[in-house]
């Protein structure tokens, strides 16, 4: 059995309990500190590779490519199928597009909030308290708390902090 079966068929299963869940994400490499990851999540890519802090959240059917490192921060929600990809193939000097990807690390910090079928891509930064809409594509740094949402994402509303 390979990794990657071990990892998206069996530790991924619905059958699989959380703890053992998370016991095995560990075994494999990853930097896991919360058992609240639901079933269906894929991994391509390296464990090792990949951080999830505290108190995060994934929902059902989540897909992370550690290609490079992905850090995850505490106290964050994962809506169902959000897809966090870290390979990028660079445009080469003639204008083709390389056939080797090259990983780009991506780094969410803590309480982001990201909306179901949201997609980060490689070498973003997420700051603390953002907000990614629903079906937002994140192509570059999100550096202001608030709500980030559309194709690309962009700010529409930066956090106001109450006084």
């Amino acid at each position: 059995m390979t990794v990657g079966a071990a990892v998206n068929g069996v530790l991924g299963s619905a059958l699989m309990p959380r703890p053992l869940r998370l016991a095995g994400y560990r075994l494999f490499g990853a930097q896991v500190r919360t058992g609240n990851i639901f079933p269906g999540l894929r991994v391509y890519g390296a464990m090792r590779n990949l951080e999830i802090g505290r108190r995060t959240f994934l929902n059902a059917e989540c897909y992370l490519e550690p290609v490079a490192p992905i850090r995850i921060g505490e106290a964050c929600q994962f809506g169902p199928q959000v897809m966090v990809v870290t390979s990028h193939h660079p445009t080469l000097a003639d204008g083709t597009v390389s056939r080797v990807s090259e990983g780009r690390a991506v780094e969410i910090g803590d309480r982001v909030w990201v909306g179901a079928r949201a997609q980060i891509l490689p070498g973003v930064r997420i700051a603390a308290d953002v907000v990614i809409a629903a079906g937002a594509v994140v192509t570059r740094d999100c550096p202001v708390p608030g709500v980030y949402a559309g194709v690309p994402a962009r700010l529409v509303r930066e956090k106001t902090v109450a006084t």
